[in-house]
């Protein structure tokens, strides 16, 4: 049997969908993140699934969880000071992406910010190989922040989009990692879609007019995590208070991918 990534991606390429029409994506691809939050403790691992809807010229990626709780269809739960309440997702980060724009939106504690990110400048390599059936070659980038990142993206797919912001090559990505694999992120598997491709609604975000802003509010909420957690303490099944048990997942989750 056909690797069900590669039987769908050539469908995709046979299909007169490819290319967008009223901002409806044309593919989703899934894709899995895992994070090792302390280098020297390589077995403490996060792992979350993300999805990217797409079109040639348009995407968004984000967790379907955190759809779910911004659109209030959410069925997950927990208990607080304030009662039941919907469970905040493992992850809420996402990207919005038009031709010309690059729109990321990553927590602050109980607040999103939303920022343009700088687009990255891609150096291509040499090495290639085969991944799920497609030929893709690999590719290295240096982020703002001066961390670095690799790439692989296969030209089967052309694309020039992937998770988060690694986007702008000439095919699609479909596996990231940063220097030290702390970072790691591939591609599960292929659907056709055609859903609409729209931002998350996170309601009332704060649109920073630069990303040094964002990153200015990320390090003093490190410094003061009350500064931005509202005061609403999270409770477990008995009354006992979880609360920095979430902002230090938050804090953890906030240097993702700079």
């Amino acid at each position: 049997m056909k690797n069900s990534l590669l039987y769908s991606a050539i469908l995709f390429l046979n299909s007169t969908l490819f290319f967008a029409q009223n901002n409806r994506a044309v593919m989703e691809i899934n894709y899995e993140t895992k994070l090792i939050s302390d280098s020297l403790n390589r077995d403490k691992i996060n792992v979350f699934a993300s999805t990217l809807i797409c079109n040639n010229v348009e995407s968004a990626y984000y967790s379907k969880e955190a759809k779910a709780f911004y659109d209030g269809t959410s069925t997950n739960t927990i208990n607080t000071n304030y009662g039941s309440i919907p469970k905040y997702p493992k992850s809420v980060g996402s990207v919005y992406k038009t031709k010309e724009n690059l729109l990321v939106s990553l927590p602050v504690g109980k607040y999103i910010f939303t920022y343009e990110e700088p687009q990255l400048k891609w150096e291509i390599l040499n090495d290639q190989k085969n991944i799920k059936g497609f030929k893709s070659r690999l590719a290295k980038t240096t982020t703002d922040t001066g961390d670095t990142f690799y790439a692989w993206f296969t030209n089967d797919i052309t694309i020039p989009d992937g998770p988060f912001r690694f986007k702008g090559l000439s095919g699609l990505v479909l596996e990231v990692y940063n220097k030290n694999k702390t970072i790691e992120i591939y591609a599960t598997d292929i659907k056709k879609s055609d859903v609409l491709i729209e931002p998350l609604n996170y309601g009332n975000s704060v649109r920073t007019k630069t990303k040094q802003q964002f990153l200015e509010a990320r390090k003093n909420y490190t410094e003061n995590p009350s500064m931005y957690n509202g005061g609403i303490k999270i409770l477990d099944a008995n009354g006992n208070d979880k609360t920095k048990v979430m902002t230090d997942r938050l804090k953890s989750m906030n240097t993702f991918l700079d």
